[in-house]
């Protein structure tokens, strides 16, 4: 249960810092309630118990205790598999605490398990920026900048590493991964071995070293490894106190088998959740959803044949089935095959419009297929089944921007900064929307450049130089524009992040021959072009499922 004592701790000065809670709640998003209705009985009554405590301590807290409060109705929503309302609540701890690297961190591993990788990078590197010395930061940070397919940078995360942490086993095999990745197969080999004789326990690794040695051409040494290899699962561990903190005293898991392996899913537990839903099957061979949630974590580990295998099993029991269709097509995506996805999406939508998960992934497809207008239906039917977060809403107005109805992303905007005037990231948005919509009026101009203006001095980060650059090139005061963007510049090349960069060098180029952007974010931003889903690496403290 959450501790109550943080919760209940009131500030004896309240009236003095009245005017330091109205600055720091000006960042703040609404909380959402998430639907609990399907988790299980008990998990949910005690969600619901949590947040009822949470809402009641509220009003006496302000400050670091706001945060703590904030952070701990995070954990709770982050353990029971609630991510959208655990994003929320840690993002607003990290507003009301932000030299706090904790909830900066935690924010990253929300957002990886999310699978937003972009904004898990940001939140990574402004935890790392404060604290240097907790491990596991850099590890995710490098884990994260892989996917991403940042290499270079990944690998200066590492060199960057100091002491005894560079003995870790989990550090050496985030080297062996990286030099794999980068074709140093000599290199992989010599950390593979050091991993391994760092911690003989993490037999997962010898499938790592057996892919090393035949990329060498060595077969027999190749053969021992995987001999060696068998159907381990055990990765490297890395002492992690605030994600351990976190799911020591998670809910226990309820509900049968295949409930509890959507409960590990949402915890990012893949190891022990595909060993729940092989229980399910063992009980009930042609159950649909066991195949298919079987079918998601085969691929979602590069398992392509199996998970082919198993979700043809499931469409041939019931070729109906929603959840069955969605699977095939994340099967197709995760194998590169973008046409074959494409189709499956749009069955699954046809045959439930409800499902949330089919309406982003149909919306990014429909992205990168270039169909902007049936894009944006798609988002907007997401927001209709969700809370809209600040990503289906910058998903939205990009797909509207680019499909030349920019006046309808604004007025949507403005809708909602109407209910939600105190959420910062919606602010930003409100800027770049206004600064660069053909249809915005001068009045929301020059709004836009105040709201620039004090969300920069707030939380000067790169994302709100840009925006503030926007806000000025908007006005014609394209020095000015210059002057912030070469700020945001700077921000991404210190923190590593080459496109960020050349994104940022892109807009600016503009503001140098005096253009004003027609778009909210530069066209490569991924709201522009949505990443497709990738095949899981092996990860820091993960332990994906073998065969």
């Amino acid at each position: 249960m959450m501790p109550t004592r943080l919760l209940r701790r009131a500030a004896c000065a309240l009236f003095c810092l009245l005017p330091l809670l109205a600055h720091a709640e000006a960042l703040l998003r609404p909380l959402p309630t998430p639907d609990t209705s399907k988790l299980a009985p008990d998990l949910a009554k005690e969600v619901a118990a949590q947040r009822a405590e949470f809402d009641k301590a509220k009003p006496s807290l302000v400050g670091e205790g706001l945060a703590g409060a904030y952070a701990q109705i995070g954990a709770v929503y982050m353990s029971a598999g609630l991510l959208d309302a655990a994003a929320v609540a840690l993002y607003d701890a990290s507003q009301l605490s932000p030299n706090d690297s904790r909830w900066l961190y935690l924010r990253g591993v929300v957002a990886r398990q999310q699978k937003l990788n972009s904004d898990a990078r940001a939140d990574f590197e402004a935890a790392l920026a404060q604290d240097q010395g907790y491990l596991p930061i850099r590890l995710r940070l490098v884990d994260t900048l892989s996917e991403l397919g940042e290499l270079d940078a990944a690998r200066k995360m590492l060199d960057a590493a100091t002491g005894t942490a560079r003995e870790q086993s989990a550090f050496l095999a985030a080297q062996a991964r990286l030099d794999a990745k980068q074709r140093r197969y000599a290199e992989a080999v010599e950390h593979f071995k050091r991993a391994l004789a760092a911690e003989p326990a993490a037999t997962a690794l010898y499938a790592d070293l057996a892919e090393a040695y035949n990329a060498l051409g060595k077969s027999a040494e190749a053969a021992d490894a995987k001999t060696k290899a068998g159907n381990a699962v055990a990765q490297p561990t890395l002492a992690d106190p605030l994600i351990a903190g976190i799911f020591l005293h998670a809910p226990a898991l309820q509900g049968p088998p295949l409930e509890q392996a959507r409960q590990l899913m949402a915890r990012g537990e893949i190891g022990a959740a595909y060993t729940r839903v092989q229980e399910a099957l063992k009980a009930k061979p042609d159950d649909v959803e066991a195949l298919a949630l079987a079918a998601r974590i085969d691929a979602l580990v590069g398992r392509h044949e199996v998970a082919q295998d198993e979700v043809a099993r499931a469409l041939k029991l019931k070729p109906d089935s929603a959840v069955a269709n969605l699977t095939q097509a994340m099967v197709y995506e995760f194998a590169g095959d973008d046409a074959n996805a494409y189709t499956w999406y749009q069955r699954s939508v046809r045959a439930d419009p409800r499902q949330a998960d089919a309406q982003l992934l149909l919306g990014n497809a429909e992205m990168r297929r270039g169909h902007y207008a049936d894009a944006a239906e798609h988002y907007i039917q997401l927001a209709a089944l969700t809370d809209e977060t600040i990503e289906i809403t910058g998903r939205r107005v990009a797909a509207q921007v680019a499909a030349g109805r920019c006046g309808d992303a604004l007025a949507h905007v403005n809708q909602l900064l109407a209910k939600r005037s105190k959420d910062g990231d919606l602010m930003q948005v409100f800027v770049r929307l206004a600064s660069t919509c053909a249809a915005a009026q001068p009045q929301e101009r020059s709004m836009a450049l105040d709201y620039a203006t004090a969300l920069y001095k707030q939380r000067p980060n790169a994302a709100d130089s840009a925006a503030l650059a926007l806000a000025n090139a908007a006005q014609g005061k394209f020095d000015e524009a210059q002057n912030y963007q070469a700020e945001a510049i700077y921000e991404a090349v210190r923190s590593g992040n080459k496109p960020l960069a050349d994104m940022y060098r892109a807009t600016m180029a503009q503001f140098v021959a005096k253009q004003r952007p027609d778009r909210p974010w530069p066209a490569e931003h991924e709201y522009f072009k949505p990443e497709r889903m990738q095949v899981l690496q092996a990860q820091t403290g993960a332990n994906p499922p073998a065969k």
